[in-house]
């Protein structure tokens, strides 16, 4: 009996592959839509089978998949991961750019007045000449979104310049997709941590970072997007809030290679300044115990009141009384943003001292009260603490007489003033003679660390 020959599975394949009919990209991300939505379709019709009230009823909860050791978790991690590298082959190349800007310079449509615009037959002509991944920024959509001349001519630096902007912000949203390792449009904590990790090697202002601030570094840019884009403390960031977020902007500046130092001072992703903002609280820390007690954090600055800094204590997380360098953080960012809605929101949970939703007379006497006292103590006399109350109430405007609210703060325009009056004494001092200009010399009273 004869031996039989082996398969020579290379060879079937290829056979197999070669006869096939060939389709393009956008064939087979048609063929796998078609097949996604299927799916879906027989898995509501089998829910359906299983419980007639689906018919009625959708289905409002998705049970999170948080186990990271689940077959299922990892099956759907390692899809989107494919599913967001397959979109990254989407994206413009420099190359594609490059030709993209050639091909709107070659079309300009007359008449030839020296200005640089196409008319939409132009605008067609382009498009055709353009791989298919470049065709859907050139929709009629698109073309009347521009300001047109009477010829009806668009402008095509302003053309090109959103389709540079879209492309990066594309690309953006792709890398910073590949770490939410949950799959739910958001990033945790941990993962906006990774992602900024992953920047340093890459920016040319970080380049100087040392390696044992790295850890540092990255909780300090971390606290910033979380201040301002997780208000209410869940523990996450959406996507989607942090691409319109200037925050992010601020961040991506790094990546110039120009930057004077009033530019790198003002930036709070800087090394200079997360290592300014990190030397001080080393320097407050007198102890070194890694935390920060009232006495230490009240040396911030010489105007700050003693139950205003009680207050902070009060309704931030403490570690056995003190708090931890997250928490500080949390604390500058207020202190140095006081006219944005999410700083507001942070010194009105402190001056809400009964928790009734608004700050009334009563808790503006207690504020203000250590305020005329510390003055004092410089010689600063002849303040009137109704007359600065009636000022307060002038400026706030609050919808319901004698009682201000979170929204009466951030409606008036003034609420970073009315904040500052009642927390620090020399801010009060300053904006009470900002006529005179007699303000306080913070050299005589500042600490010296």
């Amino acid at each position: 009996m004869a031996e039989k020959k082996p398969i020579n599975w290379i060879e079937v394949l290829r056979n197999y592959v070669q006869n096939k009919p060939q389709r393009t990209a956008q064939e087979i991300d048609d063929e796998t839509d078609q097949l996604f939505l299927k799916y879906i379709d027989d898995a509501k019709q089998k829910e359906e089978q299983d419980d007639n009230s689906y018919k009625k009823i959708p289905k409002f909860f998705q049970k999170a998949l948080l186990n990271e050791h689940q077959l299922n978790f990892r099956v759907r991690q390692e899809a989107r991961t494919r599913f967001l590298h397959h979109k990254t082959s989407e994206i413009l190349d420099k190359e594609d750019l490059e030709k993209l800007w050639m091909l709107l310079k070659d079309n300009i449509s007359p008449p030839n007045d020296g200005k640089e615009r196409i008319n939409y037959n132009s605008f067609l002509t382009i498009a055709s000449m353009l791989p298919i991944k470049c065709r859907h920024f050139f929709s009629a959509s698109t073309f009347l979104k521009f300001d047109r001349d009477e010829y009806g001519r668009i402008d095509i630096i302003a053309f090109f310049h959103s389709i540079v902007r879209k492309v990066n912000l594309f690309q953006t949203r792709i890398q910073i997709s590949l770490y939410d390792t949950i799959g739910n449009g958001y990033l945790r904590e941990k993962d906006l941590e990774n992602y900024i990790f992953e920047l340093i090697p890459i920016f040319a202002q970080l380049q100087n970072l040392q390696e044992n601030f790295f850890p540092f570094y990255v909780i300090t840019a971390v606290r910033k997007f979380f201040f301002f884009l997780d208000p209410k403390r869940t523990g996450r960031i959406y996507i989607k809030d942090m691409l319109t977020s200037p925050i992010l902007a601020e961040l991506y500046e790094l990546r110039q290679d120009r930057f004077t130092v009033e530019e790198l001072s003002q930036n709070w992703f800087s090394v200079q300044s997360t290592q300014k903002v990190y030397q001080k609280y080393l320097k407050l820390d007198t102890d070194h115990n890694g935390l920060l007690k009232k006495s230490e954090l009240q040396k911030y600055s010489w105007g700050l009141t003693n139950i205003f800094i009680d207050r902070v204590f009060e309704e931030c997380q403490t570690f056995e009384g003190e708090i931890d360098y997250k928490t500080f953080l949390d604390f500058v960012l207020a202190m140095e943003n006081k006219k944005t809605p999410q700083s507001l929101q942070y010194f009105f949970k402190i001056l809400d001292v009964y928790h009734k939703g608004a700050i009334d007379t009563f808790v503006l006497n207690m504020f203000f009260r250590p305020i005329v006292q510390k003055l004092e103590q410089k010689d600063k006399y002849g303040f009137n603490v109704e007359d600065v109350k009636d000022e307060i109430f002038d400026m706030a405007k609050p919808s319901v007489p004698h009682a201000i609210t979170l929204q009466d703060l951030i409606n008036c325009g003034q609420g970073d003033i009315i904040v500052s009056m009642l927390i620090d004494a020399k801010a009060f001092y300053d904006y009470d003679q900002r006529e005179s200009g007699n303000y306080l010399d913070m050299e005589e009273y500042d600490y010296d660390f």
